[in-house]
């Protein structure tokens, strides 16, 4: 995980479906494990390949209400690049019953926190130029 540094964006609050439709816009979308206080919109950095390691990360947290309300306050935390190495083949930790097999569609990832090479720090760093600019026209109005 590598921390960058975005004084627009760090500690940003507005109404939640503010918030998002504005992060929509740039390809971000709220990751499926978010908690009713906090979760993270997530950029894939990895475009060229439909298995999407490397992304682009800010951290959400309630101001007031619940992540996801649309009247809800929010505020954006620090943005980082991660990356996750998925494993090959079938994921040794799933359950296998019935209906997890419907549920379970995703695997865990090999290394949740896999080394981040320089070429998604790059695309990170001009992704959250173009979210920066972006703000800067449509939600500082």
């Amino acid at each position: 995980m590598i921390p960058l540094h975005s004084p627009v964006i760090e500690n940003l609050q507005g109404r939640y479906a503010d918030v998002e439709s504005l992060l929509d816009k740039e390809g971000f979308q709220l990751g499926g494990a978010y908690e009713y206080d906090h979760g993270y919109f997530d950029k894939a950095l990895d475009w060229e390949s439909d298995a999407h390691q490397s992304y682009l990360r800010i951290p959400v947290s309630s101001v007031k209400g619940r992540i996801g309300d649309s009247n809800a306050t929010v505020k954006l935390g620090r943005p980082f690049v991660l990356r996750h190495e998925y494993q090959a083949g079938p994921d040794d930790n799933a359950d296998t019953g019935t209906f997890s097999g419907l549920i379970d569609q995703f695997q865990e990832p090999a290394v949740k926190d896999a080394p981040v090479a320089e070429k998604w720090i790059d695309r990170a760093q001009s992704a959250l130029r173009e979210l920066e600019t972006r703000i800067d026209q449509e939600f500082r109005k």
